[in-house]
């Protein structure tokens, strides 16, 4: 089953059973019990005032918003939006519980006669120290889409019989196909594509209320990806229905892992599928798009990890392939093969302007005996390295390869590639290259169909506009922008890496609420760069230029100080010594790189703009949607 049975994670689905009992089937408090506060009338409310009339002002943060909404609709309403914020952060891990709490006290602080708070001690507080799972940045930034959805459920919830509601409680599959029937109200959209279906708190509510039966997975791209990975142990099962072939294969692996508690998010089942570079919310996952194509572009700002996310969509495309071609049960048993092959059949050429198609397809050299003859590039050299592999009848040698083509447009790519131009397209296909060896022999040219490409830009470098459309159409392209997830898992990494060699250094846990912060002000200068009159978002700051504040914190940090809560910022949101050292030593002279071409007045107004922005602390979950 999906469940996960650790003991913090019981102390969430003992909330979500109080959820059931109090709030789906009585009118009851959730924080205490009492009252009627999930009674009709007060959705009804909430309602009117939240979803009929929304509130788009830009200025505003999201919980300035809804104070204006809900304060002026009575203390029963007050309590109904904390409480309805308590389910909204009850599954996430991606948010600290200390904010869940200040979040949800801060609207129970709107009561105007003896304000009830949500204690420490509370057992939501102690939920909410955990989570089942992330649900990302996006989550935030899209809360008001989130709790309109768990607010129209629960309009139409009690609305229904007695009976109709035990009969959809008593079947997770009926509750299911009532759930998704909801439909967001238009008011809502403000010219961004939000649905029902793509609302994260809808997985979360399935699994919450039926851990089971539904996975502790709260995005449709992740349960698209997994079952596409895992379908041929349902090969004659696969339906419409994304939890249901989720159900069936974990059966399935059940079977064929006995004994432990499987989580798609854990080994050995996370690195089957799981890419952690990929947003959640991207239409298409990149290893979906190099597996369609064969061969892709990762385009960006300099810094958003690149060529670290093509070694990773490497990695993915041959477990992919191991994966199919081989039995889930080969598969599990064949982990130090499959590194192997990751690590042989991944292949990475640093492009740079001298390179060119002398190195990559063939080229003239003298011989030995003083004559000039054709000799073959690295291309050819690596395609025989695949043919041999795939002759020596190995039990990886079915895999595919992985060619990182690194910083692509700093060379003459189109000459570079000479005809493998066209063989891009033309997979198996022998073409003759120019030219004859002395021995009046013919070099040709072949790229197998298991040759994967990956190449990776920089939006920066003008010489991307070197690349002509008739090579754009041979490749996919996607976008890599700066990544405040990408931020804080890369951070936490190189903190990990830190402690090992200090040991007296704080956990990540205590540090990680400060970084949380520094991943939304880099979001937020990412925003001005982008909006920027004379700057764009072709420059903008990719995340590992921030990662240098790792460094920073650890150099200068002091367990025994006063700095024991407070690592980056202060308590009043101002930036403290590490930060600074990372404008002053990094972020601002690159910056002052790229406003170069101004005047001193413009460039330093820019500047001024961009610090002051930078440096005052953003807040992980707040929102100005």
């Amino acid at each position: 089953m999906a469940r996960s049975n650790d003991s913090n994670s019981n102390k969430i689905y003992e909330i979500a059973k109080d959820f059931r009992e109090k709030c789906l089937f009585d009118d009851c408090s959730l924080i205490s019990g009492k009252g009627d506060i999930w009674k009709l009338e007060n959705l009804q409310k909430i309602h009117n005032c939240f979803i009929a009339k929304p509130d788009t002002t830009a200025t505003l943060t999201f919980i300035e918003k809804f104070e204006n909404q809900i304060k002026p609709e009575g203390n029963e309403v007050i309590q109904l939006a904390a409480e309805l914020l308590c389910v909204y952060f009850l599954f996430p891990s991606s948010v600290r519980g200390v904010q869940k709490r200040k979040v949800v006290n801060e609207v129970l602080g709107w009561v105007d006669s003896e304000p009830q708070q949500l204690r420490d001690d509370h057992p939501i507080s102690k939920a909410f120290e955990y989570g089942l799972g992330s649900g990302g940045y996006g989550y935030n930034t899209r809360r008001p889409f989130e709790l309109a959805f768990l607010i129209t459920f629960m309009l139409g919830w009690k609305n229904l019989s007695l009976q109709e509601k035990q009969d959809k409680i008593g079947k997770p599959w009926e509750f299911q196909n009532y759930l998704d029937m909801i439909q967001i109200p238009e008011s809502l959209d403000d010219s961004r594509s939000y649905n029902a279906g793509s609302c994260q708190i809808r997985h979360m509510l399935l699994h919450l209320l039926f851990p089971e039966s539904f996975e502790n997975i709260a995005t449709n791209n992740h349960k698209r990806q997994i079952i596409d990975k895992f379908s041929g142990l349902i090969e004659n099962e696969v339906t419409e229905n994304q939890d249901l072939n989720l159900f069936n294969i974990r059966a399935k692996l059940e079977n064929l892992i006995p004994g432990k508690e499987l989580d798609f998010y854990k080994d050995p089942l996370r690195a089957a599928w799981y890419d952690e570079t990929t947003d959640a919310s991207e239409d298409i996952a990149p290893v979906e798009a190099l597996l369609i194509k064969k061969q892709i572009v990762l385009y960006g700002p300099p810094g958003t990890g690149k060529t670290y996310r093509a070694k990773q969509l490497a990695e993915k495309v041959i477990r992919a392939a191991a994966l199919d071609n081989w039995t889930a049960a080969q598969y599990f048993e064949s982990e130090a093969e499959i590194k192997k092959a990751i690590l042989n059949n991944t292949h990475r050429l640093q492009l740079h302007p001298s390179y060119g198609y002398e190195d990559f397809v063939r080229g003239l050299h003298i011989n030995a005996e003083g004559a000039t003859e054709y000799r073959l590039g690295y291309l050819p050299e690596l395609i025989k390295k695949i043919e041999d592999q795939k002759k020596s009848g190995e039990k990886a040698g079915g895999l595919p390869h992985v060619l990182i083509l690194d910083e692509m447009n700093r060379t003459d790519l189109s000459r570079m590639l000479g005809e493998c131009f066209s063989l891009l397209e033309d997979r198996d296909q022998t073409i003759d290259l120019p030219a004859r060896n002395s021995n009046g022999t013919t070099l040709t040219l072949r790229i197998p169909d298991n040759l994967f490409v990956i190449g990776t830009m920089n939006l920066i470098d003008q010489s991307i506009e070197q690349i002509d459309f008739a090579l754009r159409r041979r490749f996919l392209w996607l976008s890599c922008p700066f990544n405040a997830d990408a931020l804080l898992v890369a951070a936490e990494s190189r903190w990990k890496e830190r402690k090992r060699d200090k040991n007296a250094l704080p956990s990540w846990e205590r540090v990680e609420p400060d970084f949380q912060r520094l991943a939304v002000s880099a979001s937020n200068l990412n925003n001005k760069i982008k909006n920027s009159q004379l700057l764009g978002s072709q420059y903008e700051i990719g995340h590992t230029y921030f990662l240098d504040i790792v460094d920073f914190l650890y150099k200068f940090i002091d367990n025994s100080s006063s700095r024991k809560n407070n690592h980056l910022w202060n308590n009043k949101g101002n930036a403290l010594e590490p930060v600074y050292l990372l404008w002053k030593l990094s972020l601002q002279p690159l910056l002052e790189q790229y406003l170069m071409g101004y005047d001193t007045n413009a460039r330093n107004e820019e500047l001024k703009g961009l610090s002051e922005v930078f440096l005052k602390a953003g807040d992980w979950d707040d929102s100005r949607s």
